[in-house]
């Protein structure tokens, strides 16, 4: 037989057995993908069987994320000229660990190294200009202190609108840190909460909990009787549980947003703690 020959069949024998690989693969995944939605399912019919609603639609993947710790930092003049314009540097002062710092308009800032910040803005220094008070509030924020927000709510009383924000690391909402926006008289008047600000140092990742392991753990929660009720499951999340003050370990976990509660339920152990 000619070697021309001899080489044209191993090739043949070498695409049926990568045709055979590559079925065996797809066969797999297959199979992966079908327990996945099947696993879905029952957890949906078992939330459905205690009375409560899975509203989101699709479950999302994997989380995706792993541990790591923020060594914060206690903002210094630079954040509060930013947040407050000039300052009056002989007005600023040290009270124990907090750090305070105040405007040539009469503003004030006041920072500590945990990362809790409260300011009260001079009137007109942050005006809406018509802008819708949601953006305009979330463009102060990572404009003035450099970081990512998402809006979180709102409540309106006495004439003055608060905005609640979480902020976001690296993109993945971490629900604990939350800044208040106070906006009154057609612009933004103070300022409230915990900044998560300083460098990141990983930590070594282990497997992370699927969604519907997740919702199990917080489903087998609410049935041990702990006082907790809700009847819609409004979404389902991927995000940082916060831990520590000075030094901020975060861990990934995936967040369950109901109709009353928010739980947070740990990416690793499964531990679930009601947040609000």
């Amino acid at each position: 037989m000619r070697w021309s020959k001899i080489k044209n069949i191993i090739i043949i024998l070498l695409l049926m057995v990568n045709g055979v690989l590559l079925a065996l693969v797809g066969f797999r995944d297959w199979n992966t993908r079908q327990a996945q939605r099947e696993t879905e399912e029952r957890v949906v019919a078992l939330l459905e069987r205690s009375g409560i609603a899975y509203l989101p639609g699709d479950m999302p993947k994997d989380l995706g994320l792993t541990a790591c710790r923020v060594i914060t930092r206690t903002p210094g003049p630079e954040m509060a000229q930013a947040l407050l314009g000039p300052l009056r540097e002989e007005l600023t002062a040290v009270e124990g660990y907090n750090v305070t710092y105040t405007g040539a308009d009469g503003s004030q800032a006041v920072f500590s190294p945990s990362g809790e910040v409260r300011a009260q803005l001079a009137p007109g220094a942050a005006p809406l200009q018509g802008e819708e008070p949601g953006r305009a509030g979330a463009a102060l924020i990572e404009e003035r202190l450099g970081v990512q927000v998402r809006e979180a709510g709102r409540q309106e009383e006495n004439g003055s609108l608060e905005l609640h924000y979480v902020q976001l690391w690296q993109g993945v909402p971490v629900p604990r840190m939350e800044l208040v926006l106070t906006c009154k008289e057609g612009g933004i008047t103070a300022l409230r909460g915990r900044l998560l600000w300083g460098e990141e140092e990983p930590v070594t990742g282990e497997d992370t909990l699927t969604a519907p392991t997740a919702l199990a753990r917080f489903l087998d929660e609410l049935n041990r009787g702990e006082g907790y009720v809700c009847s819609q499951v409004t979404d389902l999340y991927p995000g940082y549980t916060a831990s520590g003050t000075t030094t901020v370990t975060l861990t990934p976990s995936w967040f369950v947003e109901t109709d009353t509660w928010r739980f947070a339920v740990d990416g690793y152990t499964g531990a679930v703690t009601a947040t609000e």
